[in-house]
């Protein structure tokens, strides 16, 4: 326990590290009001406890109390103001927000997305507006809070606080996560194979901006045409003079879900096996090599190279007030085949899937990817926006888009997405590497009208209680597709409860 806490009045959130707690108890016993035992005998966090904390000094000291005592130092506190709190599990009895106006992203020049199958050069870049100015970090910083850039891996932290994080640093590294594993999700690989440049100029960007000298572009093992384009644009860009005194390598990574999780990431860097590690130390503080490191998707640094090129008005000239700008998306039926396309934040999903001939008997939609959330075919007049999908139930995730046809049941669906993750985990929290798979089993018997009330309860109390309860975020996927279903679908789970799919 951080000892300054007890006599500070900074709000605390406690959490409990699961590869430590082995459900000894103490901590219920000590604070029943902030911990109780999961359906494993494990110790988890009371959802909405953080009240509690903020409202109750007794509550509060208890809580700290629990950490000094517990057997198995598996419980850590950590300010609530200083990192982004724990995602909540969605809210989606809220209606759906009616799409946003927003400026089509077909009436600008492609800014992500190129025609056809066309891959840009070096000249071609060039020519669009890349690699013109060279700007100070200061003004850099500027344009990414301008433009209002955030990150493109899933969580939109946003850009320009991300690297406040790291600037002043000694010898800080940026590592450009182009590891992509999710089925489905295919905008990373389109970026490097076909616009390598542009994230290269992005990732230089960046480096400027922080003051790094080494910069890493991960690049999964199987992703083959991406890490042969990308290394030939390092080669171009070393020849052209554009890289200076920047060391800038390609890092390749194993084709496991878990290795793009930041931390797993600077593992494999580091030569040891894609395991995610406990926060804090953050990667901003302890990263690569033990230097201080910013980890930006490889999306996030097209997207800033764009903005730098365009300048951050005209970046904003599209998109919506809170999600300004364009984003690259995967869409196509469930498994395929997918397109990856450029559309402008705010526009209704429905006009973007309508437009492109994908809701004729459409049952459901996934949206976000595996980590989002199931829309109802009647519930998609929601607009592409952060805000908008979260109150519906879903997120924009890894901007990933896929429709399920009339043969396609939801609840096999989720079904093998919670057994997907249950099986891509890092072995090391038992609530993944344990109540996943016995969640999916429940869905599975779901399926066969074998899953009775206690047991459908059981998946519900469970999935709601697990975001935040992982090293990584691997568990608050699973929970939010879960909860999805759960909600969004209740009818069709009450129907399979009685007499399993029909």
């Amino acid at each position: 326990m951080d000892r300054r806490l007890a006599t500070s009045t900074d709000l605390v959130r406690f959490r409990v590290d699961a590869t430590r707690c082995d459900g000894q108890g103490v901590c219920v016993l000590v604070a029943p009001e902030l911990f109780q035992l999961d359906r494993y005998g494990l110790a988890q966090v009371v959802p909405g406890s953080e009240s509690l904390v903020s409202a109750d000094p007794d509550v509060r000291a208890r809580g700290l109390e629990a950490d000094a005592t517990c057997p198995r130092n598996a419980i850590r506190e950590e300010l609530v103001s200083a990192r982004l709190a724990v995602a909540s599990p969605p809210e989606p009895a809220e209606p759906p927000t009616p799409a946003e106006p927003s400026t089509s992203g077909g009436s600008v020049a492609p800014r992500l997305v190129l025609p056809g199958d066309e891959v840009e050069s070096l000249d071609g870049w060039r020519e669009r507006g890349g690699w013109k100015d060279r700007y100070s970090a200061a003004e850099l910083l500027e344009i990414a809070e301008s433009a209002g850039l955030v990150g493109h891996g899933g969580a939109g932290f946003p850009t320009a606080e991300k690297w406040r994080r790291v600037v002043g640093a000694d010898q800080p590294v940026v590592v450009a996560n182009g590891a992509e594993r999710e089925p489905g999700t295919h905008k990373d690989r389109y970026l490097l194979a076909h616009r390598p440049f542009l994230v290269l100029n992005g990732l230089v960007l960046a480096m400027h901006a922080v003051g790094a000298r080494l910069g890493i572009i991960a690049v999964d093992d199987d992703a083959h045409e991406a890490a042969e384009r990308i290394e030939s644009a390092i080669e171009a860009a070393t020849r052209d003079g554009l890289l200076g005194d920047l060391e800038i390598r390609q890092q390749r990574v194993p084709t496991r879900y878990v290795a793009g999780e930041e931390t797993a990431l600077l593992a494999v860097i580091e030569g040891s096996p894609p395991v995610p590690r406990i926060r804090p130390p953050y990667p901003s503080d302890v990263g690569v090599f033990g230097r201080a490191t910013l980890v930006q998707n490889v999306e996030t640094l097209a997207q800033l190279a764009v903005a730098t090129a365009l300048g951050p008005q005209t970046y904003r000239s599209v998109g919506t007030p809170e999600a300004p700008g364009t984003g690259v998306f995967t869409v196509g039926p469930f498994g395929g085949p997918f397109t990856v396309i450029e559309e402008a934040f705010g526009v209704s999903l429905r006009e973007l899937l309508d437009e492109r001939d994908l809701l004729d008997g459409a049952r459901a939609v996934l949206v976000g990817g595996y980590a989002g959330g199931l829309l109802r075919p009647e519930s998609l007049d929601v607009a592409l926006t952060p805000s908008a999908l979260r109150a519906a139930g879903a997120s924009l995730g890894t901007k990933s888009i896929q429709v399920l046809g009339a043969d396609q049941c939801p609840v096999r669906v989720v079904a093998d997405i919670v057994g997907y993750f249950g099986a891509q985990t890092a072995d090391q929290c038992p609530p993944c590497t344990r109540g996943l798979p016995d969640m999916a089993e429940i869905l599975r018997d779901l399926e066969r009208a074998g899953a009775d009330p206690a047991r459908l309860a059981d998946l519900e109390t469970f999935m709601g209680t697990l975001s935040g309860r992982g090293v990584c975020r691997l568990p608050d996927g699973a929970a939010r597709v879960v909860l999805s279903l759960l909600t969004n679908f209740a009818d069709e789970v009450a129907a399979h409860a009685e007499a399993g799919c029909p």
